[in-house]
Protein backbone atom coordinates (compact mmCIF):
# COMPACT_ATOMS: atom_id res chain seq x y z
CA UNK A 1 0.00 0.00 0.00
CA UNK A 2 2.35 2.73 -1.19
CA UNK A 3 1.50 6.27 -0.17
CA UNK A 4 2.30 9.03 -2.62
CA UNK A 5 2.41 12.77 -2.02
CA UNK A 6 0.74 14.98 -4.62
CA UNK A 7 0.25 18.74 -4.87
CA UNK A 8 -3.37 19.85 -5.21
CA UNK A 9 -4.29 22.59 -7.64
CA UNK A 10 -7.73 23.63 -6.41
CA UNK A 11 -7.00 23.95 -2.67
CA UNK A 12 -3.25 24.28 -2.85
CA UNK A 13 -0.96 22.28 -0.65
CA UNK A 14 -0.02 18.65 -0.47
CA UNK A 15 -2.12 15.54 -0.18
CA UNK A 16 -0.92 12.03 0.63
CA UNK A 17 -2.94 9.24 -0.97
CA UNK A 18 -2.86 5.46 -0.84
CA UNK A 19 -2.06 4.41 -4.41
CA UNK A 20 -4.32 1.36 -4.06
CA UNK A 21 -7.33 3.69 -3.98
CA UNK A 22 -6.54 5.31 -7.33
CA UNK A 23 -9.05 4.10 -9.92
CA UNK A 24 -7.77 6.08 -12.91
CA UNK A 25 -6.03 9.32 -13.84
CA UNK A 26 -7.48 11.70 -16.39
CA UNK A 27 -5.83 14.53 -18.33
CA UNK A 28 -7.95 17.35 -19.64
CA UNK A 29 -6.34 20.47 -21.09
CA UNK A 30 -3.18 20.41 -18.94
CA UNK A 31 -5.03 19.43 -15.75
CA UNK A 32 -4.37 16.05 -14.17
CA UNK A 33 -7.34 14.65 -12.26
CA UNK A 34 -6.97 11.62 -9.98
CA UNK A 35 -10.18 9.58 -9.59
CA UNK A 36 -10.24 7.51 -6.43
CA UNK A 37 -12.50 5.10 -4.57
CA UNK A 38 -15.42 6.48 -2.53
CA UNK A 39 -16.01 9.07 -5.27
CA UNK A 40 -13.01 11.19 -4.29
CA UNK A 41 -11.55 13.39 -6.99
CA UNK A 42 -8.39 15.53 -6.87
CA UNK A 43 -6.87 17.91 -9.41
CA UNK A 44 -3.10 17.83 -9.03
CA UNK A 45 -0.05 19.58 -10.47
CA UNK A 46 1.89 16.41 -11.31
CA UNK A 47 1.63 14.95 -14.82
CA UNK A 48 0.37 11.38 -15.24
CA UNK A 49 3.86 10.13 -16.13
CA UNK A 50 5.29 11.39 -12.82
CA UNK A 51 2.50 9.75 -10.81
CA UNK A 52 2.81 6.41 -12.60
CA UNK A 53 6.61 6.47 -12.29
CA UNK A 54 6.36 7.03 -8.51
CA UNK A 55 3.89 4.18 -8.07
CA UNK A 56 5.91 1.81 -10.27
CA UNK A 57 9.15 2.59 -8.42
CA UNK A 58 7.55 2.04 -5.01
CA UNK A 59 5.91 -1.23 -6.05
CA UNK A 60 9.12 -2.53 -7.63
CA UNK A 61 11.11 -1.67 -4.51
CA UNK A 62 8.50 -3.32 -2.28
CA UNK A 63 8.57 -6.56 -4.31
CA UNK A 64 12.38 -6.56 -4.52
CA UNK A 65 12.66 -6.07 -0.76
CA UNK A 66 10.19 -8.91 -0.09
CA UNK A 67 12.11 -11.29 -2.35
CA UNK A 68 15.42 -10.43 -0.69
CA UNK A 69 13.98 -10.90 2.81
CA UNK A 70 12.46 -14.26 1.88
CA UNK A 71 15.75 -15.61 0.59
CA UNK A 72 14.28 -16.42 -2.82
CA UNK A 73 16.84 -14.16 -4.47
CA UNK A 74 19.73 -16.52 -3.63
CA UNK A 75 20.50 -20.11 -4.51
CA UNK A 76 22.97 -22.29 -2.64
CA UNK A 77 25.15 -24.71 -4.60
CA UNK A 78 27.46 -26.58 -2.25
CA UNK A 79 29.25 -23.93 -0.21
CA UNK A 80 28.96 -21.24 -2.87
CA UNK A 81 26.07 -18.77 -2.81
CA UNK A 82 24.97 -17.34 -6.15
CA UNK A 83 22.97 -14.11 -6.25
CA UNK A 84 20.78 -13.16 -9.15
Amino acid sequence: MPLIKLNRINKGGEIVVNSEHILFIEIESRTTTVHMTEGLLFSVEEPVSAISDRIETMETDRIKHAIQRSGLGTQTLGTEVLKH
